[in-house]
């Protein structure tokens, strides 16, 4: 007998989360984090689709996307959020549809949080 593990629905919704909005997703986190915020949102899209189960890693790669949407570190002004926040102009138009998948990708990180508890418990930070 073959023994498999259960894709949660929640990590197939935010993979097709992540996977029909990349582009906007993308805008977001090169004008909130810059080339690097874009290398790890490419990579998350990227990687999802394969995922199987939620792993600790994989939550803290989510967690890092949420803080950068949800402008977590603009108020350290050592970090590259808190630079790239300053260029903003707040009547852009991207503003609300950045506001708009903030909230879309928050409620999808909700149900994963809900479905697996576990994997988001105590995340120390990823390394650089």
């Amino acid at each position: 007998m073959k023994h498999f593990t259960p894709i949660h629905p929640q990590l197939i919704a935010m993979s097709s989360f992540l996977t029909e909005h990349a582009e906007p997703l993308l805008n977001a986190a090169g004008l909130l984090g810059g080339a690097r915020a874009i290398s790890h949102v490419a990579e998350l899209i990227r990687d999802l689709p394969e995922q199987k189960t939620l792993s600790r890693r994989l939550a803290r790669k989510l967690q890092g996307l949420r803080d950068l949407l949800t402008l977590e570190h603009v108020d350290d002004f050592e970090t590259a959020e808190a630079e790239h926040f300053a260029l903003i102009d707040p009547e852009d138009p991207i503003v609300p549809e950045i506001c708009w998948l903030t909230d879309q990708f928050s409620d999808y990180l909700d149900a994963l949080r809900d479905a697996d508890p576990g994997a988001f418990q105590a995340l120390p930070p990823l390394a650089a």
